[in-house]
Protein backbone atom coordinates (compact mmCIF):
# COMPACT_ATOMS: atom_id res chain seq x y z
CA UNK A 1 0.00 0.00 0.00
CA UNK A 2 1.47 3.32 -1.02
CA UNK A 3 0.52 6.80 -0.07
CA UNK A 4 -1.24 8.72 -2.83
CA UNK A 5 -1.40 12.36 -3.69
CA UNK A 6 -5.11 13.27 -3.89
CA UNK A 7 -6.21 14.97 -7.13
CA UNK A 8 -6.57 18.73 -7.25
CA UNK A 9 -10.31 18.71 -6.69
CA UNK A 10 -9.89 16.63 -3.56
CA UNK A 11 -7.59 19.01 -1.75
CA UNK A 12 -10.00 18.88 1.15
CA UNK A 13 -8.79 15.46 2.29
CA UNK A 14 -5.83 17.25 3.83
CA UNK A 15 -8.26 19.00 6.11
CA UNK A 16 -8.63 15.77 8.05
CA UNK A 17 -5.02 15.63 9.27
CA UNK A 18 -4.73 16.31 12.94
CA UNK A 19 -8.42 17.11 13.37
CA UNK A 20 -9.72 13.94 14.96
CA UNK A 21 -13.38 14.35 15.74
CA UNK A 22 -13.18 14.15 19.51
CA UNK A 23 -10.52 16.88 19.60
CA UNK A 24 -11.94 19.11 16.90
CA UNK A 25 -13.82 21.39 19.25
CA UNK A 26 -10.50 22.44 20.78
CA UNK A 27 -9.13 23.67 17.46
CA UNK A 28 -11.36 26.69 16.95
CA UNK A 29 -12.20 29.14 19.68
CA UNK A 30 -13.76 32.55 19.39
CA UNK A 31 -14.56 35.85 21.04
CA UNK A 32 -11.94 36.13 23.75
CA UNK A 33 -11.35 39.75 24.72
CA UNK A 34 -7.86 40.97 23.98
CA UNK A 35 -5.74 42.91 26.42
CA UNK A 36 -3.65 44.66 23.79
CA UNK A 37 -6.09 45.20 20.89
CA UNK A 38 -8.00 48.44 20.32
CA UNK A 39 -11.68 48.71 21.25
CA UNK A 40 -14.32 46.69 19.43
CA UNK A 41 -11.95 43.88 18.60
CA UNK A 42 -11.76 40.31 19.84
CA UNK A 43 -9.09 37.65 19.62
CA UNK A 44 -10.01 34.26 18.20
CA UNK A 45 -8.11 31.03 17.68
CA UNK A 46 -8.93 29.77 14.22
CA UNK A 47 -9.02 26.21 12.86
CA UNK A 48 -5.33 26.38 11.95
CA UNK A 49 -4.42 27.26 15.55
CA UNK A 50 -3.65 30.89 14.67
CA UNK A 51 -4.52 33.76 17.01
CA UNK A 52 -6.26 36.50 15.06
CA UNK A 53 -7.66 39.86 16.20
CA UNK A 54 -10.90 40.60 14.39
CA UNK A 55 -13.38 43.50 14.50
CA UNK A 56 -16.63 43.13 16.39
CA UNK A 57 -19.16 43.04 14.92
CA UNK A 58 -18.16 41.52 11.57
CA UNK A 59 -20.41 42.73 8.76
CA UNK A 60 -18.60 41.89 5.51
CA UNK A 61 -16.64 38.77 4.52
CA UNK A 62 -14.50 37.62 1.60
CA UNK A 63 -14.30 33.84 1.26
CA UNK A 64 -11.08 32.06 0.26
CA UNK A 65 -11.88 28.81 2.12
CA UNK A 66 -12.56 26.74 -1.02
CA UNK A 67 -16.22 25.65 -0.55
CA UNK A 68 -16.35 25.52 3.24
CA UNK A 69 -16.68 29.25 3.81
CA UNK A 70 -19.63 30.02 1.56
CA UNK A 71 -21.36 26.75 2.40
CA UNK A 72 -21.11 27.37 6.15
CA UNK A 73 -22.23 30.99 5.88
CA UNK A 74 -25.30 29.91 3.92
CA UNK A 75 -26.09 27.27 6.55
CA UNK A 76 -25.75 29.87 9.31
CA UNK A 77 -28.01 32.33 7.54
CA UNK A 78 -25.16 34.78 6.96
CA UNK A 79 -24.90 34.69 3.15
CA UNK A 80 -25.75 38.41 2.90
CA UNK A 81 -22.42 39.25 4.59
CA UNK A 82 -20.42 37.81 1.69
CA UNK A 83 -18.95 40.35 -0.72
CA UNK A 84 -16.44 38.14 -2.60
CA UNK A 85 -16.13 34.43 -3.45
CA UNK A 86 -13.08 32.33 -4.20
CA UNK A 87 -12.58 30.79 -7.64
CA UNK A 88 -13.57 27.27 -6.57
CA UNK A 89 -16.92 28.46 -5.26
CA UNK A 90 -17.58 30.60 -8.33
CA UNK A 91 -16.70 27.82 -10.79
CA UNK A 92 -17.91 24.66 -9.06
CA UNK A 93 -20.88 25.83 -6.99
CA UNK A 94 -22.16 28.59 -9.26
CA UNK A 95 -20.28 28.29 -12.55
CA UNK A 96 -19.84 26.28 -15.71
CA UNK A 97 -17.28 23.83 -14.33
CA UNK A 98 -19.75 22.49 -11.81
CA UNK A 99 -22.41 22.11 -14.50
CA UNK A 100 -19.98 20.43 -16.86
CA UNK A 101 -19.01 17.83 -14.26
CA UNK A 102 -22.53 17.35 -12.89
CA UNK A 103 -21.55 18.43 -9.39
CA UNK A 104 -24.47 19.01 -7.06
CA UNK A 105 -24.39 21.48 -4.19
CA UNK A 106 -27.15 22.69 -1.90
CA UNK A 107 -25.83 26.20 -1.27
CA UNK A 108 -26.69 27.65 -4.70
CA UNK A 109 -30.30 26.51 -4.24
CA UNK A 110 -30.54 28.41 -0.95
CA UNK A 111 -28.50 31.47 -1.97
CA UNK A 112 -28.59 31.86 -5.78
CA UNK A 113 -27.73 35.58 -5.70
CA UNK A 114 -24.17 34.83 -4.59
CA UNK A 115 -23.29 33.90 -8.17
CA UNK A 116 -23.01 37.61 -8.97
CA UNK A 117 -20.28 38.33 -6.41
CA UNK A 118 -16.73 39.00 -7.66
CA UNK A 119 -14.14 36.23 -8.01
CA UNK A 120 -11.28 36.99 -5.59
CA UNK A 121 -8.94 34.20 -6.74
CA UNK A 122 -7.80 30.81 -5.47
CA UNK A 123 -7.25 29.95 -1.82
CA UNK A 124 -3.50 29.77 -2.50
CA UNK A 125 -3.39 32.47 -5.19
CA UNK A 126 -5.71 35.23 -3.97
CA UNK A 127 -6.23 38.52 -5.78
CA UNK A 128 -4.93 40.66 -2.93
CA UNK A 129 -5.50 43.92 -4.81
CA UNK A 130 -9.18 43.17 -5.42
CA UNK A 131 -9.70 41.92 -1.88
CA UNK A 132 -8.13 45.10 -0.53
CA UNK A 133 -10.43 47.20 -2.70
CA UNK A 134 -13.50 45.34 -1.39
CA UNK A 135 -12.47 46.21 2.19
CA UNK A 136 -14.02 43.24 3.99
CA UNK A 137 -13.99 43.08 7.77
CA UNK A 138 -12.42 39.61 7.59
CA UNK A 139 -11.17 37.11 5.03
CA UNK A 140 -11.94 33.41 5.41
CA UNK A 141 -8.91 31.25 4.60
CA UNK A 142 -8.32 27.52 4.13
CA UNK A 143 -6.77 26.06 7.29
CA UNK A 144 -4.12 23.80 5.67
CA UNK A 145 -2.79 26.90 3.85
CA UNK A 146 -1.92 28.92 6.95
CA UNK A 147 1.26 30.33 5.40
CA UNK A 148 -0.82 31.96 2.69
CA UNK A 149 -3.17 33.28 5.35
CA UNK A 150 -0.30 34.89 7.23
CA UNK A 151 1.10 36.42 4.06
CA UNK A 152 -2.27 37.77 2.87
CA UNK A 153 -3.04 39.24 6.27
CA UNK A 154 0.32 40.99 6.33
CA UNK A 155 -0.12 42.27 2.78
CA UNK A 156 -3.68 43.59 3.11
CA UNK A 157 -3.90 44.39 6.82
CA UNK A 158 -7.21 42.51 6.88
CA UNK A 159 -7.65 39.68 9.42
CA UNK A 160 -7.62 36.21 7.84
CA UNK A 161 -9.51 33.51 9.74
CA UNK A 162 -8.69 29.94 8.66
CA UNK A 163 -11.48 27.37 8.77
CA UNK A 164 -12.22 23.75 7.87
CA UNK A 165 -14.08 20.77 9.31
CA UNK A 166 -12.97 17.18 9.86
CA UNK A 167 -16.16 15.17 9.65
CA UNK A 168 -19.92 15.02 9.71
CA UNK A 169 -20.18 15.60 13.46
CA UNK A 170 -17.41 18.20 13.70
CA UNK A 171 -19.20 21.50 14.20
CA UNK A 172 -16.25 23.44 15.62
CA UNK A 173 -16.07 25.40 12.35
CA UNK A 174 -19.77 26.30 12.62
CA UNK A 175 -19.35 27.35 16.25
CA UNK A 176 -16.35 29.50 15.43
CA UNK A 177 -18.07 31.22 12.53
CA UNK A 178 -21.30 31.53 14.49
CA UNK A 179 -19.52 33.52 17.18
CA UNK A 180 -17.62 35.65 14.69
CA UNK A 181 -20.74 36.44 12.67
CA UNK A 182 -23.20 36.81 15.54
CA UNK A 183 -24.90 33.52 14.65
CA UNK A 184 -24.10 31.58 17.83
CA UNK A 185 -27.67 30.46 18.40
CA UNK A 186 -28.00 29.12 14.87
CA UNK A 187 -24.71 27.19 15.16
CA UNK A 188 -25.79 25.61 18.43
CA UNK A 189 -29.22 24.74 17.02
CA UNK A 190 -27.62 22.88 14.11
CA UNK A 191 -25.22 21.07 16.42
CA UNK A 192 -28.00 19.94 18.77
CA UNK A 193 -30.21 18.93 15.85
CA UNK A 194 -27.52 16.68 14.37
CA UNK A 195 -26.67 15.10 17.70
CA UNK A 196 -30.34 14.25 18.19
CA UNK A 197 -30.61 12.79 14.69
CA UNK A 198 -27.51 10.63 15.03
CA UNK A 199 -28.49 9.43 18.51
CA UNK A 200 -31.29 7.31 17.06
CA UNK A 201 -28.95 5.64 14.56
CA UNK A 202 -26.34 5.03 17.25
CA UNK A 203 -28.92 3.45 19.55
CA UNK A 204 -29.94 1.00 16.84
CA UNK A 205 -26.35 0.19 15.88
CA UNK A 206 -25.38 -0.43 19.51
CA UNK A 207 -27.62 -3.50 19.49
CA UNK A 208 -25.60 -5.18 16.72
CA UNK A 209 -22.78 -7.42 18.02
CA UNK A 210 -19.32 -6.52 16.77
CA UNK A 211 -18.90 -9.83 14.95
CA UNK A 212 -22.11 -9.15 13.00
CA UNK A 213 -21.08 -5.71 11.77
CA UNK A 214 -20.79 -5.16 8.03
CA UNK A 215 -17.28 -4.83 6.58
CA UNK A 216 -16.99 -1.90 4.16
CA UNK A 217 -14.47 -0.80 1.54
CA UNK A 218 -14.65 2.89 0.53
CA UNK A 219 -13.41 3.42 -3.05
CA UNK A 220 -12.41 7.07 -2.99
CA UNK A 221 -12.00 9.26 -6.11
CA UNK A 222 -12.91 6.25 -8.23
CA UNK A 223 -10.67 4.95 -10.96
CA UNK A 224 -10.89 1.27 -11.78
CA UNK A 225 -7.18 0.99 -12.56
CA UNK A 226 -6.02 2.95 -9.48
CA UNK A 227 -8.10 2.23 -6.35
CA UNK A 228 -7.76 4.61 -3.43
CA UNK A 229 -9.18 4.63 0.04
CA UNK A 230 -8.77 6.28 3.41
CA UNK A 231 -9.72 5.59 6.98
CA UNK A 232 -11.47 6.43 9.11
CA UNK A 233 -14.47 7.71 7.19
CA UNK A 234 -16.90 8.98 9.81
CA UNK A 235 -20.25 8.15 8.15
CA UNK A 236 -19.19 4.50 7.84
CA UNK A 237 -18.32 4.41 11.53
CA UNK A 238 -21.50 6.16 12.68
CA UNK A 239 -23.61 3.87 10.48
CA UNK A 240 -22.14 0.81 12.17
CA UNK A 241 -19.83 -0.35 9.40
CA UNK A 242 -16.31 -1.65 9.84
CA UNK A 243 -13.97 0.18 7.48
CA UNK A 244 -11.60 -2.55 6.30
CA UNK A 245 -8.86 0.00 5.59
CA UNK A 246 -8.55 0.60 9.33
CA UNK A 247 -6.59 -2.65 9.43
CA UNK A 248 -3.84 -1.10 7.33
CA UNK A 249 -0.81 0.64 8.75
CA UNK A 250 -1.72 4.09 7.44
CA UNK A 251 -1.79 7.61 8.78
CA UNK A 252 -5.36 8.51 9.75
CA UNK A 253 -7.36 10.75 7.43
CA UNK A 254 -4.99 10.54 4.48
CA UNK A 255 -5.62 8.99 1.07
CA UNK A 256 -3.74 5.88 0.01
CA UNK A 257 -3.37 3.80 -3.11
CA UNK A 258 -4.40 0.20 -2.70
CA UNK A 259 -4.24 -2.79 -5.02
CA UNK A 260 -7.14 -4.90 -6.18
CA UNK A 261 -5.35 -7.83 -4.58
CA UNK A 262 -5.59 -6.05 -1.24
CA UNK A 263 -9.28 -5.35 -1.81
CA UNK A 264 -9.76 -9.06 -2.43
CA UNK A 265 -7.93 -9.90 0.81
CA UNK A 266 -10.08 -7.47 2.79
CA UNK A 267 -13.15 -9.19 1.29
CA UNK A 268 -15.65 -6.48 2.26
CA UNK A 269 -19.37 -7.13 2.54
CA UNK A 270 -20.13 -3.75 0.94
CA UNK A 271 -18.18 -1.56 -1.50
CA UNK A 272 -18.98 2.15 -1.57
CA UNK A 273 -17.90 4.20 -4.59
CA UNK A 274 -17.34 7.89 -3.96
CA UNK A 275 -19.34 10.15 -6.25
CA UNK A 276 -22.42 9.02 -8.06
CA UNK A 277 -23.11 11.91 -10.43
CA UNK A 278 -24.66 11.13 -13.79
CA UNK A 279 -21.30 10.83 -15.56
CA UNK A 280 -19.13 8.80 -13.15
CA UNK A 281 -15.58 7.88 -14.06
CA UNK A 282 -16.26 4.35 -12.83
CA UNK A 283 -19.56 2.51 -12.67
CA UNK A 284 -20.99 -0.19 -10.43
CA UNK A 285 -20.93 -2.57 -13.40
CA UNK A 286 -17.20 -1.89 -13.83
CA UNK A 287 -16.62 -3.20 -10.32
CA UNK A 288 -19.02 -6.13 -10.63
CA UNK A 289 -17.42 -7.30 -13.88
CA UNK A 290 -13.77 -6.90 -12.87
CA UNK A 291 -12.09 -10.35 -12.85
CA UNK A 292 -9.69 -9.26 -10.11
CA UNK A 293 -12.60 -8.59 -7.77
CA UNK A 294 -14.81 -11.59 -8.52
CA UNK A 295 -14.01 -13.30 -5.20
CA UNK A 296 -14.94 -10.28 -3.08
CA UNK A 297 -18.11 -10.89 -1.09
CA UNK A 298 -19.58 -7.50 -2.01
CA UNK A 299 -19.19 -8.32 -5.69
CA UNK A 300 -20.63 -11.81 -5.36
CA UNK A 301 -23.69 -10.46 -3.53
CA UNK A 302 -23.85 -7.32 -5.71
CA UNK A 303 -23.67 -5.00 -2.70
CA UNK A 304 -21.79 -2.26 -4.54
CA UNK A 305 -23.22 1.26 -4.28
CA UNK A 306 -22.42 4.88 -4.92
CA UNK A 307 -22.26 7.33 -2.02
CA UNK A 308 -22.11 11.11 -2.27
CA UNK A 309 -19.02 11.77 -0.15
CA UNK A 310 -17.45 15.16 0.45
CA UNK A 311 -16.41 17.43 -2.39
CA UNK A 312 -13.75 20.13 -1.98
CA UNK A 313 -14.31 20.44 1.74
CA UNK A 314 -16.84 18.79 4.00
CA UNK A 315 -20.52 19.61 4.15
CA UNK A 316 -21.63 18.24 7.54
CA UNK A 317 -25.25 18.26 6.41
CA UNK A 318 -24.50 15.80 3.62
CA UNK A 319 -22.27 13.83 5.98
CA UNK A 320 -25.22 13.31 8.32
CA UNK A 321 -27.36 12.28 5.35
CA UNK A 322 -24.71 9.69 4.49
CA UNK A 323 -25.05 8.17 7.97
CA UNK A 324 -28.76 7.50 7.37
CA UNK A 325 -28.11 6.30 3.82
CA UNK A 326 -25.32 3.94 4.86
CA UNK A 327 -27.19 2.59 7.88
CA UNK A 328 -29.96 1.31 5.62
CA UNK A 329 -27.46 0.00 3.03
CA UNK A 330 -25.56 -1.91 5.70
CA UNK A 331 -28.53 -3.19 7.72
CA UNK A 332 -31.65 -3.15 5.50
CA UNK A 333 -33.67 -5.39 7.79
CA UNK A 334 -32.98 -3.41 10.96
CA UNK A 335 -33.71 -0.12 9.18
CA UNK A 336 -36.52 -1.39 6.97
CA UNK A 337 -38.87 1.39 8.14
CA UNK A 338 -36.31 4.16 7.68
CA UNK A 339 -37.35 6.52 4.88
CA UNK A 340 -33.93 7.78 3.84
CA UNK A 341 -35.20 10.28 1.30
CA UNK A 342 -37.63 11.86 3.76
CA UNK A 343 -35.05 12.02 6.56
CA UNK A 344 -32.37 13.50 4.33
CA UNK A 345 -34.75 16.06 2.85
CA UNK A 346 -35.50 17.15 6.42
CA UNK A 347 -31.81 17.35 7.33
CA UNK A 348 -30.90 19.47 4.31
CA UNK A 349 -33.94 21.70 4.79
CA UNK A 350 -32.87 22.31 8.40
CA UNK A 351 -29.44 23.44 7.19
CA UNK A 352 -30.38 25.28 4.00
CA UNK A 353 -34.00 26.32 4.48
CA UNK A 354 -35.00 24.79 1.14
CA UNK A 355 -37.33 21.82 0.72
CA UNK A 356 -36.71 18.78 -1.49
CA UNK A 357 -32.94 19.10 -1.80
CA UNK A 358 -32.16 15.42 -1.28
CA UNK A 359 -34.84 14.44 -3.79
CA UNK A 360 -33.12 16.74 -6.28
CA UNK A 361 -29.76 15.14 -5.47
CA UNK A 362 -31.22 11.69 -6.14
CA UNK A 363 -32.37 12.84 -9.59
CA UNK A 364 -28.87 14.08 -10.38
CA UNK A 365 -26.96 11.04 -9.16
CA UNK A 366 -26.80 7.26 -9.07
CA UNK A 367 -27.28 7.01 -5.32
CA UNK A 368 -29.24 3.97 -4.25
CA UNK A 369 -32.96 4.34 -3.67
CA UNK A 370 -35.47 2.05 -2.02
CA UNK A 371 -38.88 1.22 -3.45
Amino acid sequence: MTKANPPYLCLAIRMFAGLILCLATLACEAEKPTDNAPGNRVRITDCAGRSVDIPSPVETVVDLAILDGTRTMVELGAASMLIGLNHHTKEYMYGEMGKKRDYWFAAPKAAPALKDLPDVGLYNEPNAELIGALKPDIILGYAPARDMADALQAQTGIPVVCINASGCLDFSMHRLMGRILGKERRAEQLTAYVQEKIAWIKAEISQIPEDERVKVFYWGWPRLDAPRTFAPYDPIDFAGGINVAMAADIKPYEAYDVTKEQIAVWDADVILIHGGNLHPSMTIDDVLSDPALKTVRAVKTRRVYFTKGFMIGWDPALGVCEVFYMAKLFYPDRFSKLDVERQCNAILEKFYGTAGLYTELLKKSYLHTWK
